[in-house]
């Protein structure tokens, strides 16, 4: 199954195309614009058959960052929506769960190891090199959330 992941910003999303049957990575974009972001979804729209989308949640007063990444969510969501494929919206709390990632510390370096662990236990045999790659070789900075949030979608679609 095909799941597009994507990790919504004010400007810029990461965008992550995942094969969870494979598994591994079709394509990732650590900072694609917007508008971008939304050709890319009607591009993989003929194949996918999920797009999961990080939701923003506020712990408090909200600033404008937070306010303009919800409005891209929304736009992300339309598009989906209009395209007519299933869309799972999920808050980061439920991406660290699914994942199993608990404890102190960095919450994206965790997550960003956990990822190397369930696909292929270490960094060189899950990323690799550009002459090797590994299933998520191409994954970088804000791709790695959209990683993330396609894996945890597509675990509990396959449930």
């Amino acid at each position: 199954m095909i799941v597009v992941g994507i990790d919504p910003g004010p400007t810029h999303c990461g965008f992550c195309v995942y094969d969870n049957r494979a598994p591994r990575v079709i394509e990732a974009h650590k900072a694609l614009p917007i508008v971008e972001t939304l050709t890319a979804l009607d591009i993989y729209a003929g194949r996918a058959a999920l797009v999961a989308i990080e939701r923003v949640q506020s712990y408090g007063i909200a600033g404008s960052s937070l306010l303009r990444t919800s409005e891209t969510v929304g736009r992300v969501w339309q598009c989906s929506e209009a395209l007519r494929l299933p869309t799972v919206l999920l808050y980061r709390r439920e991406v660290l769960r699914g994942l199993d990632v608990t404890g102190k510390g960095n919450r994206d370096s965790l997550v960003r190891q956990r990822l190397i662990e369930i696909h292929g236990g270490d960094r060189a045999s899950a990323v690799g090199t550009k002459a090797k790659p590994g299933p998520l070789y191409g994954v970088a900075s804000h791709a790695w959330a959209a990683l993330a949030v396609a894996v945890v979608a597509g675990m509990e679609a396959g449930r």
